[in-house]
């Protein structure tokens, strides 16, 4: 029992760090620092890997939670292989913090999941001591802009 207890733990944290490691927000970058895109687009018919994960924190650590995602993003996953944009949504009726992540490919998410697991990125790891993660990946079917009628 003890075993199948652990074996779920580590399932739930590797879930837990991969679907955080999405998460993260291009949109707060530093004074010193390049990026190689101002803007997080989204489009239909790429490769990109995009991951959605609804983060539920403890009662009351939303904010602290939003700032450890911001924190490691800042520090650490924007500069991984492979890292194209995250955007964290903080919810305004519940304590739910949603993250939008889009990576090259599967195989640059796993290698930021084995930075996490090295303790390269420790604000990644608080965030799971303070919520709970629930992510999938997801494929871009259509994206619809606002237009007028003609």
């Amino acid at each position: 029992m003890k075993n199948l207890i652990n074996s779920r733990y580590q399932r739930v944290l590797m879930l837990s760090l991969v679907g955080l490691s999405f998460l993260l927000i291009t949109q707060s970058f530093m004074a010193n620092s390049r990026a190689i895109s101002d803007k997080a687009i989204i489009e239909a018919d790429t490769n990109n890997f995009t991951v959605i994960n609804v983060i539920t924190p403890k009662e009351g650590q939303q904010d602290e939670v939003v700032q450890l995602l911001q924190k490691g993003m800042t520090e650490t996953m924007r500069y991984q292989p492979g890292f194209i944009s995250a955007n964290i949504h903080k919810s305004l009726d519940s304590d739910h913090i949603v993250v939008y992540a889009q990576w090259k490919d599967a195989v640059s998410l796993q290698q930021a999941v084995k930075l996490i697991e090295a303790g390269k990125a420790p604000n990644m790891l608080e965030v799971f001591s303070n919520a709970s993660p629930d992510y999938h990946p997801y494929q871009v079917i259509s994206v619809n802009l606002a237009a007028s009628k003609k």
